[in-house]
């Protein structure tokens, strides 16, 4: 994608002590333009529209800023210092001026990837009194980064220029969708579409999403694209922002989780924007509407009861009892994991009673799971958000040690283990290690209850038809490091 940033400033300063940066920009016009004005294709805000989205005016340019905290405007790394925050719909329409303390950048923005336009575009505000009237648009957060998908229904909002025209100042928004997946270890997200994007002026401004109880939360900082309204553009996620903000403000702008994303309600985490288009307030209160109650989205809320129901899990392939040719032990390990209330946060594999791996993204499945000869135990451990935890019943196969490389079958050791004969050269060691301890007599090959869970695939496996590589000489590295070299977490888009 072509990429560039929308407003660059120059001689930017900010409190940090950092070095400026410079880049280039047009030029922007201040005043509020006579025609209809749009983001991209997108209806200019009436009054009280949006009032969560900030306008920075400084001599150095014009950006666009999000106030996620009553304290705490999130902006872009390149945008102007500014010594006052502005709230309204234009320049010309402003409704309420707040002093600013100090704004501060991203330590680690880079200015110099893609042109500026990256995942470290984000600074933020502190203002110099706490605005208590308006209902706030916090961050996406913890579990609720899932909620963000490839496609979903999102509104972009800001100060810029209209698509085609000069005359930022106004505040336009737009209704559009997401273009990439946002997971806790994303570092930025594509937004919009041709026609419906941002223009030069909405630097830093929002990206926001509607929850399921009807709040809004905003979740991204515009920080450059193409040209105006040719493409979506790319936006920082204010999620990898707010360690760095609550470090240097010392405010947690995060009341329903603590920083790490854990699900951590405290009684601020309710009241939140429920109606940002609402025209039938006024300025003078804030723009003051309705908010949402009591938040549940990653666990009960600050008051309820503690949820004691542990989630349902079971792994789904392979399927208790599946005996695999050394030509079928790699394959993919599959667990479905639920939790009515409030969701799953992670779930963990056990080989023969070792954690090997974590999960914590849905579809929850570990890619092309490598086996040596012998028979193992597979179970899921299933955490949701509240911490309560539930273990999946085991499921034991095998991997047979016949090939269609040849060799000897062999006998890897006495505790149920086989080795690779002469094409695998292991001998009595690599049985006695890796041979199941036993596990063929206790029963769970024919374990009913084990045998019910699995779902109506294949009990062939899902293997990928090749020999593993240095088979034989890898059985003596040890159980862990074996499975570990071929299993992986699935990447999705």
């Amino acid at each position: 994608m072509s990429t560039r940033p929308w407003i660059l400033v120059s001689s930017l300063t900010f409190v940090s002590g950092l070095a400026a940066t410079t880049a280039e920009a047009a030029e922007p016009e201040l005043e509020a333009p006579e025609q209809e004005p749009l983001i991209s294709q997108g209806s200019p805000a009436q009054n009280c529209e949006w009032p969560t989205t900030a306008l920075l005016l400084g001599g150095d340019g014009l950006c666009t800023g999000t106030l996620v905290h009553p304290e705490i405007v999130v902006t872009a790394a390149h945008c102007p210092i500014v010594s006052q925050m502005r709230f309204g719909e234009s320049t010309g329409e402003v409704g309420r001026v707040v002093d600013v303390d100090y704004c501060m950048r991203n330590p680690d923005y880079d200015s110099e990837l893609d042109n500026g336009v990256n995942g470290t575009d984000y600074a933020f505000c502190k203002l110099s009194q706490p605005i208590l009237d308006t209902p706030i648009t916090p961050p996406v957060y913890g579990c609720e980064l899932e909620m963000l998908e490839v496609g979903v229904s999102v509104v972009i909002a800001g100060f810029g220029s209209n698509m085609g025209e000069m005359g930022a100042g106004t505040k336009r928004w737009a209704e559009t969708i997401t273009q990439t997946p946002v997971s806790q270890g994303s570092e930025a997200v594509v937004v919009g579409e041709t026609g419906l994007a941002a223009c030069g002026g909405d630097s830093g401004g929002p990206a926001f999403f509607r929850y399921p109880d009807g709040s809004w939360h905003a979740f991204g900082i515009v920080s450059g694209g193409p040209p105006c309204g040719e493409g979506p553009d790319t936006y920082a996620l204010i999620h990898r922002a707010v360690p760095f903000i609550e470090a240097e403000s010392g405010i947690d702008i995060t009341p329903c989780h603590d920083v790490d994303g854990t699900w951590n309600p405290t009684p601020a985490c309710e009241g939140f924007a429920t109606a940002p288009t609402n025209t039938q307030t006024s300025w003078g209160n804030g723009c003051a509407g309705p908010t949402s109650g009591i938040a549940a989205t990653c666990g009960p809320g600050h008051n309820a009861p503690p949820d004691l129901i542990p989630p349902g899990v079971a792994i789904t392939q392979p399927v208790n009892g599946d005996v695999f040719s050394l030509d079928e032990s790699i394959f993919d390990i599959l667990v479905v994991a639920e939790d009515a209330a409030f969701g799953v946060s992670e779930v963990r594999l056990t080989i023969d009673g070792e954690e090997i791996a974590t999960d914590n993204m849905l579809p929850f499945a570990f890619e092309e799971a490598s086996f040596p000869v012998g028979t193992f135990t597979l179970t899921a451990i299933a955490r949701d958000y509240s911490g309560n935890e539930a273990e999946s019943e085991p499921v034991t196969f095998t991997i047979e040690g016949s090939s269609s490389s040849g060799g000897d079958s062999g006998s890897g050791g006495d505790s149920g283990g086989s080795g690779t004969g002469d094409s695998g050269g292991t001998g009595d060691s690599g049985g006695d290690e890796l041979g199941g301890d036993g596990i063929g007599e206790t029963g769970f090959g024919l374990d009913d209850g084990g045998s019910a869970k699995g779902c109506a695939c294949s009990t062939s496996g899902s293997g990928s038809g090749e020999q593993r590589p240095g088979q034989g000489g890898a059985l003596g590295l040890g159980f862990g490091l074996l499975v570990l070299a071929g299993l992986r977490r699935r990447r999705l888009g």
